[in-house]
């Protein structure tokens, strides 16, 4: 059958083949399925068998073969008993046509090879976790055949079905109650493709959450799996980006190094080496207003690790590190939440200094996201260096008096441009 195909350029009507070998339809159906379960890419499609990947499939398989693949794909389902594996292979659809003692000596030869466990070489405290099939209600679930644990890890994902689970995880982490689940999930999926190397340790070191995570809109998680496969197949992407005042956006060529969420601008970023530019460039992903994936391929540089790049940032924006040296006042569980924002920086150092006092000290980078974080703690921060933010707070500090001492002015009022005549003064609380 694959000959025929091949000679008709790789797909074949399906009348011919039945016409050719003088079978029905049932048994065409029968002998395509055999094919897929030995990983063969082949199907029928407006009424034409179609062979995806040309005829590299080596047609001299032993039936021995194609039966232990079968088993292995009966007990990806879970444990199963040697009835049930029997009755497996002998379905209709794959139609084997075996008995128990033939099937118990492939069932063997997999044991003898690390990739079967056979009735009582696995832990009865196991047993529970799936159901056992072929097997009556309160049976012994440990005399059943299962994969072993130099199988089972794999999950059989091809890498693309991989990604997506652990892009899942990533995007949706609310889905699972407990941080500690969602981390451990993902390092065994990753951990089964290839420990420590390959597409894992890519994957791994390709997206970073910066604090908290909330629901991000579908478009732009579209765009950020997009740059995020760029990464990792190493290829350089065309974007169309919008500045912040820009209507129409500017095209350019980047490689992409990994995405980030910050939680406090609620966005993703990408981040890229720009050759236009000669560095490292951060990119909003919801002002990318189009991305496409050349074939142009650049090399991951080894010495970028992103959560290391990423966490030396107070934010999302790069620059010189700045050392700076603040008190707080605990009003209104300002420590809690203090520990809570920056328990992550690893060069963060907190410590009491008297009672209802914390000093934080730390070395910032983004010292103008730092500024905007501490103008949420209101008068319970007090900047003691550098000299120049302090400054710079003080002064913003004077222009909400400012703003503080004029009367309040509604639209529609009449008031409009009357500034202080006649309304008095207004003091601002020392509160």
């Amino acid at each position: 059958m694959l000959e025929v195909i091949e000679s008709s350029g790789g797909s074949c009507p399906v009348d011919t083949v039945l016409e050719i070998f003088d079978i029905s339809r049932r048994t065409l159906q029968r002998d395509l399925a055999k094919l897929r379960m030995l990983g063969k890419k082949i199907r029928i499609q407006d009424a034409r068998i179609i062979c995806g990947d040309g005829v590299s499939y080596h047609v001299g398989s032993s039936e021995a073969a194609m039966r232990q693949l079968a088993i292995i794909t009966c007990l990806t389902g879970g444990p199963a008993t040697l009835t049930a594996i029997v009755g497996h292979l002998n379905d209709p659809i794959r139609d084997f046509a075996v008995d128990e003692r033939t099937v118990r000596r492939d069932l063997d030869y997999l044991e003898s090879r690390g990739l079967v466990e056979a009735p009582g070489q696995w832990d009865e405290l196991d047993a529970g976790a799936r159901p056992t099939r072929g097997m009556a209600r309160g049976g012994d679930a440990s005399a059943a055949y299962r994969l072993s644990s130099a199988f089972m890890p794999r999950f059989l994902l091809t890498c693309d079905e991989l990604v997506a689970v652990v892009l899942a995880l990533e995007s949706a982490p609310e889905a699972v109650a407990d941080p500690e689940t969602v981390a451990s999930i993902r390092d065994k999926l990753l951990a089964s493709v290839a420990p420590g190397t390959g597409p894992a340790h890519s994957l791994a070191r390709r997206r970073f959450t910066k604090g908290r995570t909330r629901r991000s809109d579908p478009a732009t998680l579209r765009k950020v799996d997009m740059v995020e496969l760029a990464s990792l197949e190493g290829r350089v992407a065309r974007i169309r980006y919008r500045g912040s005042g820009d209507q129409v956006g500017q095209t350019r060529s980047v490689e992409p190094l990994g995405v980030v969420y910050y939680w406090f601008h609620d966005a993703w970023y990408l981040v890229a080496r720009c050759p236009k530019a000669d560095g490292l460039r951060h990119f909003r992903v919801d002002r990318i207003d189009g991305v496409m994936l050349t074939a142009a391929r650049f090399e991951y540089p080894e010495d970028f690790d992103l959560s290391e790049y990423v966490s030396k940032m107070w934010g999302i924006y790069s620059g010189e590190p700045t050392q700076v040296r603040v008190r707080f006042f605990d009003e209104m569980n300002v420590v809690d939440r203090l520990h809570a924002e920056v328990s992550g920086r690893l060069s963060a150092r907190l410590y009491q200094v008297d009672e209802g006092q914390w000093e934080l000290v730390d070395a910032v980078v983004g010292v103008s996201e730092f500024r905007t974080w501490l103008r949420t703690f209101g008068s319970s921060a007090v900047v003691l260096k550098p000299e120049e933010l302090r400054d710079q707070l003080v002064a913003s500090a004077e222009r909400m008096r400012e703003i503080y001492a004029r009367p309040p002015v509604l639209p529609g009022s009449g008031e409009e441009g009357l500034g202080d005549a006649g309304c008095g003064s207004t003091e601002v609380s020392k509160g």
